[in-house]
This record gives structure tokens, C-alpha cells and sequence, in this order.
């Protein structure tokens, strides 16, 4: 059962990437802008908890 998911979510991605290559790049620029928000406020955290 666990094969049927992952094999389907590479084929719903894949097929999302050829489909709408656009949305897809969108949405994947939109997950790194968050995790660089992430990145900077745990960097800030950690900056001002040290000094």
C-alpha cells in the first residue's frame, strides 16, 4: 500500500510539473522564500540568545 502512495504522488507531481510548469515553479519559489524566513528568524534567535 505504501508503494501505491509514494509511485502516485511522484506521478501527481511529475504530471503537475509538465502540466503547469508555471504554477509549479511558483508554488516551489513560495516554499523556499518560507524557509528562508525560517532560516533568518532561527539565525536571529540563536544570535541574540548567545550574546
Amino acid at each position: 500500500m505504501d508503494k501505491i502512495v509514494k509511485y502516485g504522488a511522484i506521478a501527481f507531481l511529475i504530471f503537475f510539473v509538465v502540466t503547469a510548469p508555471d504554477s509549479a515553479a511558483s508554488i516551489i519559489d513560495r516554499v523556499l522564500g518560507w524557509l528562508q524566513d525560517i532560516g533568518n528568524g532561527v539565525s536571529e534567535f540563536v544570535t541574540n540568545t548567545a550574546l
